[in-house]
């Protein structure tokens, strides 16, 4: 007989209370953690949203560096509500979406704790979600741009879609059982579309089929109509700007992978950030404890939180524990149905592992990060023990968790009127000038704050140099400022102002830094603008 499913049971209101009024706690949270002022947002965020909405991208060459070529569709809600709110109702709305994230944890909270008797469940279900939701990595994103736990919520829902319906999943018509699950992958799909870095959680979730209980076929059919979601997810949020890259750039995912694909545009190189991979089986194994030891290991903030760390080490020990009891001849834990369960498990653990091989990056194992804590408890639900040692066990790991958890900080800055307020000096040819971007700092985002007739070329960054030779976008931006009979200024970081000798020099031009004019805002320390000439 199919498992009954818990979340047919009726909520109790005050339960129903929490999970309305959370986001709305989520938010004022954001406003009490200050502006967003993030590097990501200064770089690219704001830049690309105004870029596609203006039709700048090819007018502009590069001015975010790498991240000019990113998919700007979901920079484009905040910077829509930032046109038209001040700047705290923008944090605000940030906050409450990203404080949404609890209803697909407690939705999945339900479905691990199907054992629990009915009102005490529902209460459980709550406080795991809320300490899945209040991770140290996590809390430090809450009213920032970078969107790890935005796209979380597709991401959740996905594993929320089959573990809720894993009765149908698994013992279902295979026709329901395969649009279940290529809904889930659709949702996937979306993040993965909507940002690619989220690409192992679509992994992990449409390869855990193959490792489940169910025949061959069935477990075969479930990965493949997953993965049929995920694709279209993919192609319905990131579709139109792969085929922009691929029409205009040669590459569906340029620069990435040019390495394989060539693209004239750009130099042969694959342009991953691959920094932060631990290097050889040794480090990888450990990884988890070293970068509790040194946060800087997975990102460039200082932060603690031991939710993956504690999850890691309780998925390598349920097999041997499982293994342990089956030699003891011990009864298996009465835990209802274990395949969504052991579904969550084995999705968790192949994530981590294609996140660890791609980017080892904190940031991207947001989502796993907030699913650690269920992780934690559905693995020992399985463990072959007394019941109130699992549950001992179980409880102290969550304690542990939720009280050493430390946030760590993003570029926050007190509130100003409008998100983005940028202060340029005027131009006395605005018609005919071209401003020029050299180092590595983020100034993309003051381009707005310029006429919107006036072309920016990055010049030089992380991306581009002129050392590159020929490649497609050197020439083009050589082309045009050889052509170019009007103005010229430099924008460029106090600390970069070394480029006016080293790299403007490959175009035969110099600026007056002497004659720099301030370029302010409410996100950075001021830049400089400064005139350029023809050298010699």
């Amino acid at each position: 007989m199919p498992t009954p499913d818990p979340a047919a049971r009726p909520t109790p209101p005050l339960v129903l209370l929490a999970l309305a009024l959370f986001p709305l706690l989520v938010a004022g949270l954001s406003l009490a953690l200050g502006q967003d002022g993030n590097w990501d947002l200064r770089n690219y965020h704001w830049y690309n949203a105004y870029a596609y909405l203006t039709g700048r991208e090819g007018f502009d060459v590069a001015p975010a560096q790498v991240a000019s070529f990113y998919n700007p569709t979901l920079d484009l809600p905040v910077y829509w509500l930032a046109q038209v709110l001040p700047a705290k109702a923008v944090g605000a709305a940030i906050g409450l979406v990203q404080g949404l994230n609890i209803l697909p944890l407690y939705g999945l909270s339900l479905v691990l704790l199907a054992g629990l008797p009915a009102g005490r469940r529902e209460v459980a279900a709550l406080a795991l979600a809320a300490i899945g939701f209040f991770g140290g990595g996590q809390v430090g994103l809450v009213g920032t741009t970078f969107y790890d736990n935005v796209i979380s919520l597709f991401v959740l829902g996905a594993a929320w879609v089959v573990a809720a319906k894993a009765h149908v999943v698994w013992d279902g018509p295979p026709g329901r059982a395969f649009a279940t699950v290529a809904f889930g992958g659709l949702l996937v799909g979306s993040a993965v579309g909507l940002k690619q870095p989220t690409l192992p959680y679509a992994v992990g979730l449409c390869f855990a089929f193959l490792l489940v209980a169910g025949g061959f076929w069935r477990r075969f059919f479930l990965s493949f109509w997953f993965g049929i979601g995920v694709i279209a997810g993919m192609a319905l949020f990131s579709g139109h700007w792969m085929w922009h890259l691929w029409s205009r750039y040669e590459n569906p995912l340029f620069p990435y992978f040019n390495d394989i694909i060539k693209s004239p545009w750009g130099v042969p190189e694959a342009y991953r950030d691959d920094k932060f991979i631990p290097p050889g089986l040794l480090p990888k194994l450990l990884f988890p404890f070293s970068w509790v030891a040194d946060p800087k290991l997975v990102g460039e903030i200082i932060f603690r939180d031991l939710r993956v760390p504690v999850a890691y080490v309780v998925l390598l020990l349920t097999p041997l524990l499982l293994l342990w009891g089956r030699l003891r001849g011990a009864a298996a834990p009465a835990v209802g149905d274990r395949r969504p369960l052991v579904y969550l498990l084995v999705a968790g653990a192949l994530t981590y592992l294609v996140w660890l091989k791609l980017f080892s990056i904190y940031r991207y194992l947001i989502p796993l990060e907030m699913l650690a804590p269920l992780l934690v408890v559905a693995a020992i639900a399985l463990w072959p023990i007394p019941v109130k040692a699992r549950a001992a066990i179980a409880l102290a790991l969550l304690a542990l968790v939720t009280v050493t958890a430390k946030p760590g900080t993003w570029a926050r800055i007190p509130w100003s009127d409008r998100f983005v307020e940028v202060q340029a000096p005027s131009l006395p040819n605005p018609d005919n000038t071209i401003i020029l971007q050299t180092g590595y700092a983020p100034t993309s985002f003051l381009i707005t704050g310029f006429p919107k007739q006036v072309p920016f070329l990055r010049i030089h960054s992380y991306f581009i140099h002129p050392d590159h030779g020929d490649i497609l976008l050197n020439k083009g931006m050589r082309e045009r400022i050889a052509a170019h009979t009007g103005d010229f200024y430099l924008l460029v970081a106090h600390w970069e102002t070394w480029t006016n000798d080293h790299i403007l020099p490959f175009y035969g031009l110099k600026a007056d830094l002497d004659a720099c004019q301030p370029v302010t805002s409410n996100l950075d320390e001021p830049m400089k603008l400064c005139p350029v000439k023809r050298a010699g």
